[in-house]
């Protein structure tokens, strides 16, 4: 059996990486080491057998001769750190430190040795030189000080775009609001059968820039990991139909035949993302009638081979992409080239939120394409196929039956809003109903109203001058407690706002709305929820 000898050992202090001497119980130094030897700037001939004070004189007096001749005496362990002690082991090179008025990091442990059996005791100190660690911790403490203010800073940006964000959806909302209102209005009216077909482009026009407020409004939570996918039962065939509706009369002004085939394996009805799914088709065929001057444009659904996928193609006889673009179309703010840009326009954004809703839905994307014969995008989704249509509970409210206007229960309504034509459309969409509405312009003025009126509802905008919706719905929250301290008898209130984003909608509830509608308001929505909570 291999053993270590007296010479292995001796040669391993002589050898090691920190500083090593060893005293006996008079103090002198019986043996020491290289690295001792090296920062001392000394012979061994200078230290070997000498009483510790007359080599290092500095340490007379000092809490490190105090713990080496307590370790003697007391067997007792000691650790001294450059933080504790403020007087390092004088070594040549801690004077060169001292000179240039640079910090000196050590650790110094102080070891008993004794033997059960021997009556000599032994002193062992260890002497570490921690320079460069400290250095190294002292560096990742700034890295961190600059991350974490590198942190804040992302997330002031975070919530400066979140907050523009916001804005823009609410300021683009409001007037959709008016176009679909007054394009359902005009639907109720006497139309021939031409301008019903345009106006039906005109709604679903409206609808799917709807739709597309969204999803560039979800850009930013896309690249943040926060988007939440919907799972809803809808039918594919309608969304097919709506969506292709949207290209059908630039097809027809550009000569290009627009078509489409459903496989007769896939389910009237099915579970998914439908706005998501309608805004990828919609990109994509959107780029293929920008890219196609001539020819056609097929859009094909159908199921893969397991029946586990849902698998859209959209083929198109369009300008083609080349082979070394095909990956990078899929890139933010990416077209092909610049000349690209100045014939078609855009943004290059289209493709890109495309591919990141895909993947959200743990699907893929792929183009195949030829310069002058056209492209061809194949997608593939999760599927998940159901016979019948499920009910939603969360949305019962929206299976009510609407009574006939003469049928409907009279009631006193607030509204408050800022936006003229907004008021113009409620007013419209109330009109032919037992409903008397009062008008309030802010927030402040809605709260001075409801304190002096006797109303049944509010329908309460949530970005309004003076007083905003959510401090008005807060005012009148604190204002109900006072006079009744039951519950029941709160005013329900309806928000209409711009702001579809799930922190603001999470703020109004907490606030004290009753209810939430997205602008832009469908009639039918806004009479139902009022029924809702008037007959209920």
């Amino acid at each position: 059996m291999n053993v270590l000898s007296k010479k292995h050992l001796l040669a391993i202090i002589k050898k090691s990486g920190i500083g090593i001497l060893i005293l006996d119980e008079s103090l002198n130094i019986i043996l020491t080491n290289q690295w001792i030897l090296k920062h001392s700037n000394l012979l061994e001939s200078d230290i070997q057998y000498k009483h510790i004070s007359d080599v290092f004189s500095d340490l007379t007096g000092t809490r490190t001769l105090k713990s080496i001749i307590q370790c003697l005496k007391y067997s007792q362990y000691s650790i001294l750190t450059h933080t504790l002690n403020p007087f390092p082991f004088p070594l040549f090179e801690n004077e060169q430190k001292k000179l240039k008025n640079e910090r000196i990091y050590q650790y110094l442990h102080v070891i008993p040795i004794s033997i059960d059996d021997e009556p000599n005791r032994f002193c062992m100190i260890q002497i570490s030189d921690v320079s460069q660690q400290v250095i190294r911790e002292k560096l990742l403490r700034e890295q961190m000080i600059i991350a974490k203010e590198r942190e804040s800073e992302a997330k002031k940006a975070s919530q400066a775009k979140t907050d523009f964000l916001a804005s823009m959806s609410h300021e683009i909302r409001t007037p959709l609001n008016a176009i679909l209102g007054m394009a359902d209005t005009l639907n109720e009216t006497e139309l021939s059968e031409e301008q019903t077909e345009y106006l039906t482009v005109l709604r679903n026009s409206g609808r799917a820039l709807y739709n597309i407020i969204n999803d560039i409004l979800d850009f930013s939570r896309i690249e943040s990991g926060k988007l939440e996918m919907e799972s809803v039962t809808f039918s594919i065939h309608d969304l097919m139909k709506e969506t292709i509706s949207l290209f059908l009369m630039k097809a027809k002004s550009k000569g290009i035949h627009i078509s489409h085939s459903i496989s007769k394996e896939i389910s009237p009805m099915i579970k998914g993302d439908s706005t998501r799914i309608q805004q990828i088709l919609i990109n994509l065929i959107g780029n293929a009638m920008k890219f196609t001057e001539k020819g056609s444009i097929f859009i094909k659904l159908m199921l893969n081979e397991d029946k586990s996928h849902l698998v859209f193609e959209i083929e198109d006889t369009g300008i083609g992409i080349p082979n070394d673009k095909l990956q990078s179309i899929f890139e933010s703010f990416t077209q092909v080239d610049s000349s690209t840009t100045r014939k078609y326009g855009g943004t290059g954004l289209g493709l890109s939120i495309t591919k990141k809703l895909i993947l959200l839905m743990n699907g893929t994307i792929s183009v195949q394409s030829e310069i002058g014969k056209g492209s061809t995008f194949h997608i593939e989704i999760p599927y998940e196929g159901l016979l019948h249509r499920e009910s939603n509970q969360n949305q019962h409210w929206l299976d009510l039956e609407l009574p006939d206007p003469e049928n409907f229960p009279p009631c006193k309504i607030l509204l408050a809003e800022d936006s003229d034509e907004n008021v113009f459309i409620i007013k419209t969409f109330l009109r032919k109903y037992p409903i008397q509405l009062e008008v309030a312009q802010n927030g402040k003025e809605a709260f001075d109203k409801f304190q002096s009126g006797n109303y049944d509802l509010v329908l309460m905008d949530m970005q309004m001058p003076e007083m905003d919706g959510m401090e008005a719905t807060k005012q009148i929250r604190i204002h109900e407690q006072v006079k009744s301290k039951n519950k029941s008898g709160e005013t329900p209130i309806i928000a209409i706002s711009a702001n579809v984003q799930k922190e603001e909608i999470k703020k109004s509830f907490l606030a004290g709305i009753t209810s939430y509608l997205a602008k832009p308001v469908r009639k039918i929505e806004i009479l139902k929820l009022i029924y809702f909570y008037i007959a209920h």
